[in-house]
């Protein structure tokens, strides 16, 4: 029932989120943490001073994940019923609303919850001794592991990190549902989630690869 009910399961995986988010923030990512990475080019006051305004603004990032997954979701989903629609233009198509694509997206956020789960666990249980750089470039399961990432370019850091296994079932997830809703062939449903969320991805890494490439010039 909670499951079929897709602002039940939306407020679920909020409250997860926002869980994790509070454990992580307060017991991996600490301050003492930020301010030794931060020792080297700042001066104490300086560091002080961000970290009294990271506290007060600290609501704000909470307030950001339901708005953030709410706006994501909804768009994916979205897209993915323009290109059902578009896909079945001269046939008869099968009767799915937004509340059927939404569905599926949303139980793809558990794939994201699970690699949440894998992060807040590695640093809090078994590394329990790291630097602000080891947790931000950590990425489980990932491509990325059989590089040194010293000998990358900037700008291909993020495309070879997103090659990884929860990404991997999130693709999954989403062919699974469009296959089981649509009653289509694997084949399909894998060239209807390519033609929707696969194109999203593919801009948004460029996007991405565009900002690490000018930062890294600048």
């Amino acid at each position: 029932m909670l499951l079929k009910n897709n602002y039940l399961h939306f407020g679920l995986i909020v409250l997860v989120l926002l869980l994790f988010a509070y454990e992580f923030n307060n017991f991996i990512q600490t301050d003492n943490l930020i301010a030794q990475n931060m020792s080297e080019k700042y001066t104490q006051e300086i560091i002080s001073n961000y970290l009294k305004i990271s506290h007060q603004w600290a609501w704000a990032s909470y307030i950001f994940i339901p708005v953030a997954l709410y706006l994501s979701t909804t768009l994916i989903a979205l897209i993915i019923l323009l290109v059902i629609e578009l896909y079945y233009l001269n046939e008869n198509r099968p009767n799915v609303t937004f509340k059927d694509t939404w569905r599926i997206v949303l139980m793809t956020q558990w794939s994201v919850i699970v690699a949440m789960f894998v992060k807040v666990v590695w640093f809090g249980v078994y590394q329990t001794q790291y630097s602000l750089v080891e947790l931000q470039s950590f990425s489980p399961l990932s491509l990325i592991n059989l590089f040194d990432r010293k000998t990358l370019d900037v700008w291909l850091v993020y495309p070879i990190q997103l090659v990884n296994l929860f990404e991997l079932a999130y693709w999954v997830i989403l062919v699974i549902g469009i296959k089981q809703l649509l009653k289509r062939t694997w084949l399909k449903s894998i060239e209807i989630i390519f033609l929707s969320y696969g194109l999203v991805l593919i801009v948004w890494v460029v996007v991405i690869m565009f900002i690490s490439l000018n930062f890294s010039q600048s």
